[in-house]
């Protein structure tokens, strides 16, 4: 052996702050738990006998530094630690779970760890300006260069660590939040550990163990302490108490896409399948009420995942509005997914991010760095660096999302929840319900639900609930009943107009083949007069025919008032959801969208923009206003010839207050109805 091997040999054994001896230190002290503890590893130039070196170990770690030292041990391989006990300068990136992990890294690497001291860069990137790649670099290259050691710490290291010491680093090393650290962090503080489940530290972080590592207590309990912490924080993102994904129909494609997100992830977790092949996360998108938080909680449930609850509301909220504070929240909420992967980050309110197509000058100066932030997040979250984490987005405003949110590699897809058909409407029934009743009473209700949200199924089943507990006696499908279609408040006169104008949208949606009508109920919900609820027609593609069809049956409702009662309410507007207002935006679409009416072949854009041009362009809203003038002609014919047909769904309207398709089926048996359009001479006539 040379004389430089025998240096390097006598170097490494002086070195003997390396975890190999830290470790079996430790270990020889566990029993003298009164001294205080030294953070300091003994260095090449000051040697120690081993007898020093025993009294410098002899006393045990607080917790915090306990767990330190596990993390460090379970990430450092023994080709790093080599590296790092070299007698060279080294360049070392540390990437810890979560911010809170940086202050005891920092000490223990400020304390002249593996034998040297080091310069240390920590950022939890809160200093908007100086947490950056491009601040630092000079003072990095200053030390490496007269032969000092520097270590980078961050969550995401390539965000905010200087980018020379990211480009010079000779050492890698990436801590993870794991069971194996604690039990390891235990036995150092207590003589012997306790088996540490990976439930048990769902949405925990290190001060939540140092909390359970208390004075006086046993290995025992300190694991107890991590399980009831672990719920008391699942208690927020709970996922018990959830529909089943594999029954729960009433979620659509996303159910669907759901199922075989948890088949890739149990592959992924038995090893089977690499992360590369599983899907990086979807937004759902819906009206309010349709259950994209719970179907994120049975998401989590199925893949057997942490889920981790988040909301673009809640990071302006935790941070003052400030934008470096903004920032900071979103690292940490991905921080905290990271570390208790394999986990499901849920991200409400995803609209919250504006586009940035929609963005001023002045509101693109403030955005920009937080979306482009949250981009970077996204894209780590398909890299080895945020593996076995699956981000789910949810939003009522699809079209607000920036699309490069959608793009593959980073939320990839976006998947409509539909509203629940009837075999929806009874699984949401059964799981509220939990065997209280029969399952065929409960089918005897859907009829009367449709065109309700899970939300509004959750309400109604609350509400007979308490019907039943005021009465001091079980639930019954009267309570059902009653609490879905409550006795009317509205006058006589009023209930009239309701059920002749429902009755019209009824009876001519079949004389013109719009669809299928489900129900027709008075009463209904959200303050409206009554819901009529009508499987479209979608065996072909959109065209104008259609269209005109589709309005002819909108504007049926007030032509009901015209023939019958005389003139029409106010009824059939009012609202973006109004029968009018439908109907203007389908015409509107039409005559300069889809290039189907009288406006010429150009396309101003989608529906909102053709809504637009109306307001701004007379012609176009002269044209469209005659195209409905003429519609409305045409509903007053169907109207005037089933009149019969149409007092007679008002009648059984006023005295049930709800009919389903086999009632409404059974009230026009005798006499079909239909649209005849070559004897519909009014068709080209003025309007009433």
């Amino acid at each position: 052996m040379t004389k430089g091997g025998e240096d390097e040999q006598n170097s490494r054994s002086k070195s003997a702050g390396g975890f190999s001896r830290l470790a079996g230190l430790a270990a020889a002290a566990r029993n003298e738990r009164e001294r205080s503890w030294d953070f300091d590893l003994p260095t090449d130039d000051s040697p120690e006998d081993d007898s020093e070196q025993e009294r410098r170990f002899a006393n045990p770690p607080t917790p915090r530094e306990a767990l330190t030292i596990a993390a460090m041990t379970a990430a450092v391989t023994p080709a790093a630690e080599d590296a790092l006990r070299s007698t060279t300068a080294q360049a070392v990136i540390v990437s810890v779970p979560t911010a809170d992990w940086i202050p005891p890294l920092k000490g223990f690497f400020e304390r002249r760890a593996f034998g040297r001291k080091w310069t240390c860069v920590a950022r939890n990137g809160s200093d908007r300006r100086g947490h950056l790649p491009t601040v630092g670099n000079t003072e990095v290259a200053s030390d490496l260069a007269a032969g000092r050691s520097v270590v980078g710490i961050a969550v995401v290291p390539e965000q905010v660590l200087p980018s020379t010491l990211l480009a010079a680093a000779d050492v890698r090393v990436a801590l993870k939040f794991e069971p194996k650290i604690i039990e390891d962090a235990i036995r150092t503080i207590y003589g012997c550990s306790s088996r540490i489940d990976r439930r048990d530290l769902t949405g925990l972080d290190i001060e939540d163990v140092v909390a359970a590592m208390r004075p006086g207590a046993g290995e025992g309990d300190v694991a107890t302490r991590l399980a009831a912490a672990a719920k008391a924080r699942a208690g927020e993102v709970g996922t018990g108490d959830v529909p089943v994904l594999e029954t729960a129909v009433e979620y659509g494609h996303a159910r669907e896409w759901a199922l075989a997100l948890a088949r890739d992830m149990r592959d992924y977790r038995a090893g089977v399948l690499p992360w590369s092949a599983v899907d990086r996360g979807a937004v759902f998108f819906s009206g309010p009420g349709m259950g994209k938080s719970v179907l994120a909680r049975s998401i989590a449930r199925a893949c057997e995942s942490t889920l981790i609850v988040g909301s673009v509301g809640e990071l302006f909220a935790s941070s003052s509005g400030y934008l470096d504070g903004v920032i900071k929240a979103q690292r940490e909420l991905f921080a905290k997914a990271i570390a208790a992967a394999p986990s499901i980050l849920f991200l409400d309110e995803i609209d919250g991010l504006p586009s940035r197509d929609s963005l001023g000058p002045r509101a693109r100066d403030w955005w920009m760095p937080i979306i482009e932030d949250f981009m970077l997040l996204l894209d780590d979250a398909t890299s080895a660096r945020r593996e076995g984490v699956v981000v789910i987005g949810a939003t009522n405003r699809i079209s607000a999302v920036d699309p490069a949110i959608l793009r593959p590699g980073r939320l990839e897809r976006a998947i409509e929840i539909p509203s629940p058909d009837a075999e929806g409407i009874l699984n949401i029934l059964r799981f509220h319900v939990r065997g209280d009743l029969p399952e065929q009473e409960l089918r005897s209700i859907v009829g009367l639900l449709e065109g309700f949200t899970p939300a509004e199924v959750m309400e109604l089943v609350r509400s007979a609930r308490r019907t039943a507990r005021v009465d001091r006696r079980h639930l019954s499908m009267d309570d059902l009943r009653c609490a879905a279609l409550p006795a009317t408040t509205m006058p006589p006169a009023a209930l009239r107009r309701v059920a002749v104008h429902e009755a019209g949208h009824v009876v001519v949606a079949l004389a013109c083949n719009v669809g299928t009508v489900t129900s027709v109920r008075i009463g209904g919900r959200h303050g409206a007069g009554g819901v009529t609820s009508i499987d479209f027609d979608r065996d072909d593609l959109v065209t104008r025919q259609s269209i005109e069809r589709h309005v002819v049956g909108l504007l049926a409702g007030r032509a009901a008032e015209i023939v019958l009662l005389g003139a029409p309410s106010a009824g059939a507007g009012g609202s973006d959801r109004s029968d009018l207002a439908l109907a203007t935006r389908m015409l509107a679409c039409m005559d300069l969208s889809y290039g189907l009416g009288e406006g010429g072949l150009i396309c101003l854009g989608d529906a909102d923009k053709a809504v637009d041009e109306l307001r701004r362009d007379a012609l176009a809203r002269q044209r469209i206003d005659e195209m409905l003038r003429r519609l409305q002609t045409r509903a007053c014919v169907i109207v005037e010839r089933h009149r019969s047909q149409v007092v007679g769904v008002a009648d059984a309207l006023v005295e049930r207050g709800f009919l389903s398709r086999e009632e409404i089926e059974r009230l026009l048996a005798a006499t079909p109805v239909s649209d005849e359009p070559a004897t519909d001479a009014a068709r080209a006539g003025d309007p009433p």
